[in-house]
């Protein structure tokens, strides 16, 4: 043992949870640490207490505190004493870079119950401790990940409860719903952003009201989108590349939770339209048609005769140019004789409801068979679990029939849905898309630009032509063109089974989302 030239001394104790057992408490270690000092002569100038933190890592609080303490005292620090190598690192690089550090400042390692010293067998041996601490952690930590598997398996969520829920007892769902209050939050959470708020104002109006973290902090904004993101609140658990139903009561109905994905999806790839293409001052720039070379007209402003003036131009043919308050008024009028007639409107109006009612009498037969299979697979699941939970199944095969039962469970339910989806059509909403197919000049005349592009776009989506006096011929959708044909009755709007919705149904569909998409 090469006995230290400087006689001070610091200590550093560890314990990685409050479950350690009395030999590697923080008082026994310390005790024994002081004892060993006392024997070699050093005199204690320091405590360095790790209370509740893995050595797996080296960015730990104390541990880097004591490292800095040895670096600004080196002159008066001739050993740092740990209870037991594994007690300063659990990771045989770490343990080296540590020793490193110590050696540059000129202080030794030293343990209260191995043998350290730096001769060949000395060195060979401390580096042994550090590799058989780093093999007992990986031992420990393999068999805990192959335990989590295991009951990741039958469907038992194996780590702390998200908000909303608290961690069951063993005789209970891994999973138990939280305080009324909070779990009434965590579903208002799905619902508000269902209903088009930003997640980030849900968010903040949720703290506001209570929200709350199991530490007691509020969720921060990545906090709360994760939680909306996560699938433990539809029933399921994601973990170890699977999806497995699990074993405690859902937050939120399944279709909600993908219709709300869809809306998360869709905001996360939302991109700001640059001001040019959304320039309230030319709503119609990208819609009109240079009458000779058929490129969308740009717009803006010329100045002349001591004023500022707004035009429409094409830049490619000179002289291809139209005032704005002369254009914009024509346009609004050509919308107007693209509106369907009342008479017409009401009967497409018999035929939508007619059609929806015969659609919604198929999709109720077809999703009271898919609920039938759906408590088939259910019950088929519940049986599996319990004869894995008495020893009847090995836990392969538990796990492959789980598997199975729960992708079957999936497809119905993704089936069920599909069919509930085309049976929730509002007629409120169909008919404020029909009275918008009636007065499209007014509505464009009474929107905002954002509508009235919409709008636009939607009426003529590959543009329309303008020669200065008239408008050219383009094609309209389907539903624009009823204005010169009859509406048969065996033409129904309603979406056909097993195809592709009708094109008339589909565009009005698509005016209803213009009434309404906001």
């Amino acid at each position: 043992m090469v006995k230290p030239t400087r006689s001070g001394a610091v200590i550093y104790t560890r314990v990685s949870s409050k479950g350690q057992t009395d030999n590697y408490s923080l008082e026994t270690q310390e005790r024994a640490c002081r004892e060993y000092a006392s024997r070699k002569g050093l005199d204690v100038l320091r405590v360095f207490v790790e209370s509740g933190e893995s050595a797996k890592t080296a960015d730990r609080t104390e541990l880097q505190a004591m490292l800095k303490y040895v670096a600004d005292n080196a002159r008066s620090l001739g050993a740092v004493v740990v209870y037991k190598v594994d007690r300063l690192a659990r990771n045989a690089l770490d343990h080296g870079i540590l020793r490193s550090c110590f050696m540059k400042c000129g202080v030794h390692l030293q343990s209260a119950t191995e043998s350290l010293d730096d001769t060949p067998g000395g060195k060979f041996t401390e580096n042994i401790f550090a590799a058989t601490a780093q093999f007992d952690n990986e031992i420990r930590a393999e068999r805990a990940k192959s335990g989590m598997m295991a009951a990741v398996g039958v469907g038992r969520f194996v780590w702390r409860a998200p908000i909303g829920y608290v961690n069951g007892s063993r005789n209970e769902p891994s999973l138990v719903p939280d305080s009324p209050e909070t779990v009434a939050l965590v579903q208002k959470a799905w619902r508000l952003v269902e209903a088009g708020v930003p997640p980030c104002k849900v968010g903040a109006q949720l703290v506001e009201e209570g929200l709350r973290l199991h530490s007691g902090k509020a969720p921060s904004p990545r906090s709360f989108r994760a939680m909306l993101r996560c699938e433990t609140y539809a029933g399921y658990i994601n973990a170890f590349g699977r999806r497995v139903r699990g074993d405690f009561q859902p937050l939120i109905d399944l279709d909600q939770f993908l219709r709300v994905q869809e809306v998360l999806s869709k905001a996360s790839h939302s991109v700001a339209r640059p001001y040019k293409k959304v320039n309230p001052d030319f709503p119609l720039r990208g819609t009109i048609l240079c009458p000779h070379c058929g490129q969308p007209l740009t717009a803006s402003w010329s100045r002349g005769h001591g004023g500022r003036y707004p035009y429409y131009r094409c830049k490619r043919c000179n002289g291809v140019a139209f005032r704005k308050e002369a254009l914009e008024p024509k346009f609004a009028n050509r919308l107007d004789t693209l509106s369907l007639k009342a008479s017409l409107l009401g009967r497409l109006r018999r035929e939508i409801e007619a059609g929806l009612a015969e659609d919604a009498e198929c999709g109720q037969r077809e999703a009271q068979e898919l609920e039938v299979r759906l408590k088939e697979q259910w019950s088929r699941r519940s049986q599996i679990v319990e004869k894995s939970l008495k020893n009847v199944l090995p836990d392969d095969d538990a796990r492959r029939l789980l598997t199975e039962t729960d992708q079957a469970i999936e497809e119905i339910e993704i089936k069920r849905r599909r069919c509930l989806e085309g049976q929730r059509v509002n007629l409120d909403v169909v008919n404020a898309g029909l009275a918008l197919l009636g007065r499209l000049g007014s509505v464009w005349q009474q929107s905002d630009v954002a509508d009235r592009v919409r709008l636009q776009r939607f009426v003529f989506p590959d543009g329309t032509s303008f020669d200065g006096r008239e408008f050219g011929t383009c094609v309209l959708p389907a539903c624009l063109q009823l204005a010169d044909r009859s509406v048969s009755s065996k033409a129904r709007l309603a979406r056909p089974a097993g195809v592709e919705p009708a094109t008339c149904g589909s565009e009005v569909r698509s005016s209803i989302q213009l009434s309404y998409g906001r």
